[in-house]
C-alpha cells in the first residue's frame, strides 16, 4: 500500500491507493512512520467464535431466550468506517433465530450519524447475501423529528433523542470498529448510539465546542473526556444488550473482535489496539507528507482527520503535505461556512462558536492547528482551489509539484522529510 524505495541517492515514496509517487533526496528522508503491524484474522472460524464466546456477559442467544425477545435491532456502521460487519452479521442473525427471534423481527439500522445514507449495494454488503432481503435494513434518519424517542438528559445536559424503531426492539445489538478518534478518544462501542442513531440536535450538543476544547477530548484519552463520557451515558440510557468491536489493521483487514457488554467489549478492544498504535517520532521533521487512505479519502471532510491526528506534533516549523482524491468532493457545507463567511482566523473561530453546527467540529479542530501557524499544502483533484485556499491551506493541482511547493513554504535548505500515511490510526508523539 505504502512503501519507500531508495535508489541513486533518492528516496521514492509510493502510494498505490492514490497512485502517488513522490521523491526526495535519500539523505533528507526520515523514512515512513506507521503503527506496529497488526496481524490479520486468517481463520474464518474466528468470527463465529467471537460471537459465541463474549469477553463478558452471556451469549446473545441466551440473552434473547431469557428476554423472550421477538424483535432485535442490529446497529451497523456506514461505509466510511469500513467495519467488517459482513463477517459476523450472519452469525448474529443465527444466534437470534435459534433463540426464537423471527427473521422478520430483525432490523439492521445503518448508524450514519449525519453522514450520507448508505446505498443499497452498501446495505447488501452489511447484511450479506445469505440474509439480504430476509431481514430489514434501513438508514438512520438524523433530521426526521418524528423518528426519534426522547429518553431524558445526560448529566452533561445532552437531550437523548434516539432512533425510535431501534429503541422499540426487544434487543439492542451493535457492530463497530475501535481505533483512535480525534475527540472521543477511541471509536467503537457507545458511538454506535451517539452519534450513530441519535438526532442531529443530540449530536450537535455532544460535539459542542465546550467538549471539543477540553484537554481530555483528544485521541487515545477516555478518562475525563466529556465527549466520550456523554456518549457512554447516552448508550446506557438507550440500553445496549450485546456489542461487537472490531480492530482493523492498516490494510483494512480484520485483526481481532471482542463481543459482550457495552463497556467490557470496548475496553478489551482499546487494550488490544494500544499494543500497536503508539507512534514515537524520534526526529522532528521539517516536512510531513500524509494522506487519510481508504475509506476516509472519499471526501474532504473525512480527509481532515490526518491533520487533526497530527495536531500535537505540529508547530510553525513544520510544513504538511496532504493529498487525497476525494471523489465525493467536500461533503460538508457546515465545515466550510466558518471559512467562507470570515476573512481571518479570529473571526472564523468567533463565527464558528456563534453559529455552531455538527460538521463544524472539524473546522474547530483545524483551528487548533492554524493557531500554530502550520503551513499546509493540499493536493485534492476533486476539491476546488478556492475551498482549499479559504481554509488557510495552499492548493496544488499537480502532484508532480507537491514537494517543490512544500520546499518553498518550508524555506529550509535541506528539509528533513517524513512520510506518514494514515496517522489517524495511531497516537503520534514527538520525542522530547
Amino acid at each position: 500500500m505504502y512503501e519507500i524505495q531508495v535508489k541513486d541517492g533518492m528516496a521514492r515514496y509510493l502510494d498505490d491507493v492514490e497512485g502517488i509517487s513522490l521523491s526526495v533526496p535519500a539523505k533528507n528522508c526520515l523514512g515512513m512512520a506507521a503503527i506496529k503491524p497488526i496481524p490479520p484474522i486468517t481463520d474464518p472460524a474466528v468470527y463465529e467464535q467471537i460471537i459465541q464466546n463474549p469477553v463478558s456477559g452471556k451469549r446473545l442467544s441466551e440473552i434473547a431466550r431469557e428476554r423472550g425477545a421477538k424483535s432485535a435491532c442490529i446497529i451497523v456502521s456506514d461505509s466510511s468506517r469500513r467495519v467488517p460487519t459482513d463477517k459476523v452479521s450472519g452469525h448474529l442473525i443465527r444466534e437470534l433465530t435459534e433463540a426464537g427471534v423471527p427473521l422478520e423481527g430483525i432490523l439492521f439500522i445503518v448508524a450514519i450519524g449525519v453522514h450520507r445514507p448508505a446505498t443499497e449495494a452498501e446495505m447488501r454488503s452489511f447484511v450479506g447475501e445469505e440474509f439480504y432481503g430476509k431481514v430489514r435494513i434501513e438508514n438512520h434518519t438524523p433530521f426526521d423529528k418524528d423518528s426519534f424517542v426522547y429518553l431524558g438528559d445526560t448529566s452533561y445536559g445532552t437531550p437523548v433523542e434516539v432512533n425510535r424503531r431501534a429503541y422499540e426492539c426487544d434487543l439492542h445489538i451493535s457492530v463497530g470498529k475501535c481505533e483512535p478518534h480525534e475527540f472521543a478518544g477511541f471509536s467503537g462501542g457507545r458511538k454506535s448510539v451517539l452519534p450513530g442513531i441519535s438526532s442531529e440536535r443530540t449530536i450537535v450538543i455532544n460535539h459542542k465546542p465546550e467538549h471539543l476544547y477540553s484537554e481530555c477530548a483528544v485521541p487515545g484519552v477516555l478518562e475525563g473526556n466529556p465527549t466520550h463520557l456523554d456518549m457512554l451515558e447516552t448508550a446506557k440510557m438507550f440500553r445496549m444488550d450485546f456489542t461487537v468491536n472490531f480492530v482493523v489493521n492498516d490494510k483494512l483487514e480484520p485483526s481481532a473482535g471482542f463481543a459482550g457488554g457495552l463497556e467490557e467489549s470496548h475496553a478489551a478492544a482499546v487494550a488490544y489496539i494500544r499494543q500497536f498504535c503508539n507512534v514515537r517520532l524520534e526526529t522532528k521533521p521539517d516536512i510531513i507528507v500524509t494522506t487519510p487512505g481508504v475509506p476516509l479519502n472519499l471526501d474532504f471532510y473525512q480527509s481532515m482527520k490526518p491533520l487533526i491526528a497530527l495536531t500535537d506534533v505540529l508547530d510553525e516549523d513544520i510544513t504538511v503535505v496532504l493529498y487525497s482524491d476525494c471523489p465525493e468532493g467536500v461533503q460538508s457545507v457546515d465545515m466550510l461556512r466558518p471559512f467562507e463567511n470570515t476573512d481571518n482566523l479570529a473571526d472564523m473561530e468567533k463565527y464558528l462558536l456563534e453559529n455552531y453546527e455538527i460538521q463544524m467540529d472539524h473546522a474547530l479542530l483545524l483551528s487548533k492547528i492554524f493557531k500554530k501557524h502550520v503551513k499546509i499544502v493540499v493536493y485534492s483533484p476533486n476539491v476546488s482551489d478556492d475551498v482549499i485556499s479559504k481554509m488557510y491551506m495552499v492548493p496544488c493541482k499537480d502532484p508532480e509539484k507537491l514537494m517543490e511547493t512544500a520546499y518553498q513554504l518550508c524555506g529550509k535548505e535541506d528539509p528533513k522529510v517524513l512520510f506518514y500515511p494514515q496517522p489517524q490510526k495511531g497516537l503520534p508523539e514527538l520525542a522530547k
